[in-house]
C-alpha cells in the first residue's frame, strides 16, 4: 500500500499489546512482522516521523491474527490509539466538542496519512458522518477507526456513541462510512 503514518499512530497499540499480552507478546508481534518484511525498531520510533502503511496495515493484521482478535477487541484496540496518541490528544485540546472534531477531523487525517481524504458532515447527534476515500486499506483498519473515534467522541463528554460502519458510493467515489450518534 501506498503511503505513510506519523509514528504516533502505533503508541496506544504498543501499550495495549505490551499489557494485554507482556512484552513476550510483543516481541511475538515483532517477530511476526518482520517474517512478513516489515521491521519497526521501536526504540526508535517518534512520534512526528512518517513510517510507511505497508508495515502499519501489517501491525494491525498481525495483531489480529496472533492474539486473535475479535471485533470488540480491535474496537478496544482503536480506542488505545487515541488515547495515548500525543498528536490526536493535542487537537482534542483545541476541539473540545463533538462539532469541533467534525470540523477538524480532516486536518487530523492529513496531519497523521499522507494519502487518503477524510470528508466530515457534522448533523450534531442526530447522525453525523465520516467518509474516508482515496484509502484501500483492508477491512480491518476501518474495523479499529470504529474504537478510535468512540474514544474521542467520549473524552468530549459524549456518551451512548453508535458508530456504523459501511462502504458506500457516494458523489461517484467509493468511500468508508461511519455513521456516528451519540447523545
Amino acid at each position: 500500500m501506498d503511503g505513510n503514518c506519523k509514528g504516533a499512530i502505533y503508541k496506544g497499540n504498543i501499550e495495549y499489546v505490551t499489557k494485554k499480552f507482556g512484552k513476550l507478546g510483543l516481541q511475538k508481534l515483532m517477530d511476526d512482522m518482520k517474517d512478513h518484511g516489515h521491521k519497526l525498531d521501536l526504540d526508535s520510533m517518534k512520534d512526528g516521523l512518517w513510517y510507511h502503511l505497508d508495515a502499519r496495515m501489517q501491525f494491525l493484521r498481525s495483531t489480529a491474527k496472533l492474539f486473535e482478535l475479535n471485533d470488540d477487541q480491535l474496537i478496544e484496540l482503536g480506542r488505545s490509539g487515541f488515547k495515548k496518541s500525543t498528536i490526536a490528544q493535542l487537537y482534542l485540546k483545541i476541539a473540545g466538542t463533538p462539532k469541533k472534531i467534525f470540523e477538524m477531523g480532516p486536518g487530523i487525517w492529513t496531519h497523521n496519512y499522507d494519502v487518503g481524504l477524510l470528508k466530515s458532515e457534522y448533523n450534531g447527534p442526530s447522525g453525523s458522518i465520516f467518509r474516508i476515500v482515496d484509502f484501500p486499506a483492508p477491512l480491518i483498519f476501518f474495523q479499529y477507526l470504529i474504537g478510535y473515534y468512540t474514544a474521542a467522541l467520549e473524552q468530549t463528554g459524549a456518551t451512548n456513541v453508535i458508530i456504523e460502519y459501511s462502504e458506500v458510493e457516494k458523489d461517484g467515489e467509493s468511500a468508508h462510512e461511519y455513521m456516528i450518534t451519540w447523545e
